[in-house]
């Protein structure tokens, strides 16, 4: 579960948010500026929360009033950034097996999960690729991966398709709900195509300005 009541501050960007999130697929729509990729990183745990609390699987994870703080990579929270963020001097297959080696999972067994994957989401002839080498479609599908493999959580997926062809799309889109809906957990998803969401999502929040 996700629970945020509060403020998400970035910069010059302030929004009072309130958002509860269960075992459940939720988008987040609406135009430029009002702060959805922002809640995300908030969420992860990129960006402290200005004011208020995050219950993120239970756990307070922020609450400022508090002096309460906890570290984004103690949350098991995947994400997929809107730029991929992927390692540029790492393969694809090391960049998708990053989460669990970081929790101590040996690099092979990390490895051969992460291929696994890779394979899945129609990138395994690129695992042995430098991250710099990649399209900007492999790139995504190679984050997708990264956010996935470990059983998080919780995943915040940040325009996971805007970068994938129209012919791939509805098949990455089917991967993703097939993934989430195997991990039951509490997943957001932030698109600027509502046809995506609707695809993806259980219920959708829509954000004005």
């Amino acid at each position: 579960m996700i629970s945020l009541h509060g403020t998400v501050a970035v910069g010059e960007f302030s929004r009072q948010f309130s958002l509860d999130v269960g075992n459940e697929i939720v988008g987040v729509f609406g135009a430029n500026g009002t702060g959805k990729t922002s809640l995300l990183r908030t969420i992860a745990g990129l960006c402290p929360l200005g004011e208020g609390e995050l219950i993120a699987n239970g756990v307070m994870v922020d609450a400022p009033a508090k002096h309460l703080f906890v570290q984004p990579e103690l949350r098991n929270i995947g994400m997929v950034f809107q730029d991929h963020s992927l390692f540029p001097f790492m393969t694809a297959l090391d960049n998708a097996a990053f989460p669990l080696t970081m929790r101590g999972v040996k690099r092979n067994a990390a490895r051969k999960l992460a291929s696994e994957m890779l394979d899945q989401f129609g990138v395994a002839n690129v695992a042995q690729q430098l991250a710099s080498t990649l399209s900007g479609g492999q790139s995504q599908r190679v984050a997708i991966v990264r956010a996935l493999v470990g059983s998080p959580q919780a995943v915040l997926l940040d325009e996971p398709l805007s970068a994938i062809d129209d012919e791939s799309r509805e098949s990455v889109r089917n991967q993703i709900r097939e993934h989430l809906d195997r991990l039951a957990v509490s997943a957001i998803v932030v698109s600027h195509d509502r046809a995506d969401l609707d695809h993806l999502c259980s219920r959708i929040e829509n954000y004005t300005r």
